[in-house]
């Protein structure tokens, strides 16, 4: 399976006093990407807040492997690893032009209700989509976190 990508370019906003990535930052290049996964697949997310459910991340596990700098390139992915009734984890990686990992992550989603906050079972066509595309060997992506 191959993952889902998109290309990331550092700005200055992006960047430290010492005109590097904050690491903060590499969350929010990944939290574009997965936005720019599900509207790959027409899942937007204007359309769920707007019928009261959304993605919340749950949990985050982060590893900082390199730095990127400001103007570099660079490539952030994503691809599913877990899929449960009412949330899905996702492997992520931000890699500079070269193909060196950055960062990588392994981010938990619940699927709630945007008012409660309670859990809801994900929609049908975002469960069989992502079952159709759970990769069967999870250690072929190289996922080094888990």
């Amino acid at each position: 399976m191959t993952p889902f990508t998109i290309n990331v370019r550092v700005y200055y906003e992006d960047t430290d006093a010492g005109g590097r990535v904050y690491y903060a930052n590499y969350l929010k290049f990944c939290e574009r990407a997965r936005t720019e996964w599900l509207r790959a697949v027409k899942i937007t997310q204007q359309e769920m807040l707007e019928q009261g459910r959304g993605f919340v991340v749950s949990s985050c596990k982060v590893k900082y492997r390199g730095m990127a700098k400001l103007d570099d390139e660079l490539l952030v992915s994503c691809v599913p690893l877990r899929l449960r009734h009412a949330s899905l984890t996702l492997y992520q990686q931000v890699c500079d032009r070269l193909g060196r990992c950055l960062c990588e992550l392994e981010c938990a989603l619940a699927f709630v209700d945007t008012a409660s906050g309670r859990p809801l079972p994900l929609p049908e066509t975002i469960y069989e989509f992502v079952k159709s595309i759970l990769p069967e060997d999870v250690s072929a992506l190289g996922v080094k976190l888990s």
